[in-house]
Parts: structure tokens; sequence; C-alpha cells
């Protein structure tokens, strides 16, 4: 009886030394995850932050490219006025020119 009772607790002690194995097995795979989920959300972020760097440059390229349109039209206009300017100013002197009268 006393070599069963010897029995019973030597595979308490087993099943309990393997629960505390499984538990500590347990434990590290959840660390193992949060890592894993951690390394995850690091590149997530890497990646967002390189997304939106490209985004910002890509407008920047359009805002600058807006700009170099817009003063770039600003000048023809500028030179169209010139050129209606100087064409009004040749009409204003060629109507007040006296003509010579040769005879």
């Amino acid at each position: 009886m006393r070599a069963r009772q010897l029995e019973y607790e030597a595979l308490l002690v087993k099943r309990s030394d393997m629960e505390q194995t499984m538990r500590l097995h347990l434990h590290m795979m959840e660390e193992l995850q949060w890592k894993k989920d951690e390394e995850l959300m690091q590149m997530m972020a890497e990646q967002q932050r390189k997304k939106d760097e490209e985004h910002r440059k890509m407008m920047e390229e359009q805002q600058r490219t807006l700009v170099e349109q817009q003063e770039r039209r600003m000048q023809l206009m500028a030179e169209q006025m010139r050129e209606q300017l100087v064409e009004q100013i040749r009409q204003l002197q060629s109507r007040s020119t006296p003509k010579r009268k040769f005879g």
C-alpha cells in the first residue's frame, strides 16, 4: 500500500512538473508572439512612414509644377500685354504723326 502511495505521489509530482513546463512553454510562446507582433507593428509603421514621405514629396512636386506653370502663364500674359501696348502705341503714333504733302 505504501508503494502505491509513493507511486501516486510521484505521479502527482510528475504531473505538477509537466503543468509547470507547459505554463513555461505557453509563457515563452506568448512572449515570442508578442515580439513578432511588435516587429510587425514596427514594420507596418515604417512602411506607413515611407508611404507618407513619398506622398509628401509627390505633393511638393505637384505644388512646384503648379507654381512653375503659373509663373510661365504670367510671363506669357505680360509679354502679350507688352506686345499689345507696343501695337497700340504704334497705332496712336501713326494717327498723330502729321502727314507730309509732297508737291
